[in-house]
């Protein structure tokens, strides 16, 4: 299919009527052509938090430092950066001591040495911790199935007490867009907020993102089914709260007596609220969501992300290349692959998402509730392919099945950034 022969099934960003637009510090708009950071500093932070209304108010970090064959001169050079940069949006750091050492160093990387260095801190109250590992940041990643792997280690001792952590492989110490979401990073973790959409969500009032956590037997067929994790958003964007459902799940479906548990009557009553589920919905899933949500006097819009299975998409120029983002193909009136985040390298194309909506919603407004909640992630940057209500479920369930949860089931401080 190609939008010449065939225009009535591609839909641009025109079409949903997506304007990725930002509103940041003294109520102004960034706009997607600017570096994020540099609207910042210009304007400040969307909102602060209270524990710090100002330089004279720092954020207290405690550092771990794990990468000892590190020369000290490009450690302190990333720190002395890092403090720079964190100026440069308003607010100070401060960096917790400990017998005088304003880091605990770790000669020899260990998950006891780790956890001794976070006793070591903890009394001290820091806002967040600086953990500084060896080697490059694609261990994270490469380590995800890796029960014993520092990094789960780390936040094993820090989510648990909850205890906010910053984690910086040695090789991203000197990488200015690294530095950027560092910043950015700590800035969340310790319940500031960055930035919201421009303009909220006209057709809801808030907004969730729904998983289970489910981990693959090594050695058996099938899956173990272990947690139910929601997020919830209200429609610009801003974070409320999570709720984990930590009772083990048999298959793959939410029961409906946990679905009413993520969608309490005091929170969602009478409210228009769109869920993203990571995936398809299963079984029962949707009348049992249907029925709550006719039970408590709400409106419940279904919206399916499915990340695998999709076709390509491309946009032919002098040449075949990646088309822009909000490019959608538009299955039905409620179903289309949508090219939600340009690729991360180079000479790649992107992988569309499968956007599945129920009998009631247009998939026109699924996908604009899709692309905009992909502007908001304050981990990174560089926006995911996924909203935000969705993003990282892979990795909150890894961490959920390792034991790793915070101690509260429900909270407002975003554990998995």
């Amino acid at each position: 299919f190609d939008s010449k022969t065939a225009p009535q099934f591609f839909l641009t960003t025109k079409e949903v009527e997506f304007i990725p637009e930002l509103r940041v510090g003294n109520n102004q708009i960034h706009q997607s052509n600017q570096r994020i950071y540099q609207s910042l500093q210009r304007y400040g932070l969307f909102s602060r938090s209270p524990l710090f209304p100002d330089k004279s108010h720092p954020i207290k970090i405690g550092v771990i430092n794990a990468s000892p064959e590190t020369p000290q001169d490009i450690l302190k050079d990333f720190l002395v950066n890092l403090k720079t940069a964190i100026d440069r949006l308003g607010f100070s750091i401060e960096s917790v001591k400990v017998d005088g050492q304003s880091q605990q160093k770790i000669e020899r990387l260990t998950r006891a040495n780790l956890e001794n260095a976070v006793n070591r801190i903890e009394p001290h109250k820091p806002d967040i911790l600086l953990v500084l590992f060896p080697g490059d940041a694609g261990q994270e990643q490469a380590e995800d199935d890796d029960d014993d792997s520092m990094y789960h280690a780390l936040k094993s001792h820090t989510i648990r007490r909850g205890i906010p952590s910053q984690v910086v492989y040695e090789d991203t110490f000197s990488e200015q867009y690294a530095m950027d979401n560092i910043v950015l990073g700590i800035l969340a973790k310790t319940r500031n907020i960055p930035f919201v959409l421009a303009k909220p969500l006209p057709y809801a009032d808030v907004v969730v993102g729904i998983d289970i956590a489910r981990r693959q037997k090594k050695k058996l067929a099938g899956s173990v089914n272990a947690t139910a994790i929601a997020r919830i958003y209200f429609s610009d964007g801003q974070f409320l709260r999570y709720v984990i459902h930590d009772a083990p799940i048999d298959g793959e479906t939410i029961p409906s007596k946990v679905l009413r548990d993520l969608f309490p009557l005091k929170e969602f009553q009478g409210k228009r609220v769109i869920i993203h589920r990571d995936g398809l919905f299963r079984g029962e899933e949707k009348q049992a969501l249907k029925n709550w949500a006719s039970e408590i006097q709400s409106e419940f819009m279904l919206v399916e992300v499915i990340k695998t299975g999709a076709p390509r998409i491309y946009q032919q120029t002098t040449s075949i290349d990646k088309p822009p983002k909000g490019t959608a193909f538009k299955l039905n009136a409620n179903e289309a692959f949508l090219v939600s985040s340009p690729p991360p390298f180079s000479g790649s194309t992107p992988r569309p998402l499968h956007i599945r909506t129920d009998g009631n919603f247009p998939v026109e407004k699924a996908i604009h509730s899709v692309l905009s909640l992909t502007l908001l992630h304050y981990g990174s940057v560089r926006e995911p392919r996924l909203p935000v209500t969705i993003h990282y479920s892979d990795k909150i369930a890894e961490l959920s099945l390792l034991g790793i949860k915070p101690k509260d089931l429900e909270g407002d401080m975003p554990f998995w950034l």
